[in-house]
């Protein structure tokens, strides 16, 4: 179900934690859907299960999860209100992500603006 990238320089726990996200979002995941368990995760990409852990913790705290002890981690049902925030959080990571790999090659923010707005007007 996921998938890590070792070479992209984000974190194990963030990569499962946007898939997540992005499975939600496409519809793949639905309310109620349980995901595999935090072993099965682990197992599966051969990491530490407490990186598993700390993304499902993080979704269930945004409020995307819901855990039930001894059932399993689950999609939760959407909140009201909580589409137009979740869409402001996604931008804010995507910035965050980009900011960072642009400074890990050694780029400013001002060229990655630059590089944003060629490719908006480019045909």
């Amino acid at each position: 179900m996921f998938r890590i990238s070792e070479a992209s320089g984000i974190p194990v726990y963030l990569q499962l934690k946007e898939q997540v996200l992005h499975l939600i979002a496409l519809g793949r995941l639905r309310p109620g859907d349980q995901l595999p368990t935090v072993r099965e995760v682990a197992v599966d990409l051969s990491i530490n299960p407490n990186t598993v852990n700390r993304a499902y913790a993080d979704l269930e705290r945004d409020g995307y999860l819901t855990s039930k002890r001894g059932r399993g981690t689950f999609v939760s049902e959407p909140v009201a209100g909580k589409g137009a925030h979740a869409q402001q959080d996604k931008l804010r990571d995507i910035s965050r992500r980009a900011l960072a790999e642009c400074d890990l090659f050694g780029f400013t923010a001002d060229e990655l603006l630059r590089a944003i707005k060629r490719l908006s007007h480019a045909p």
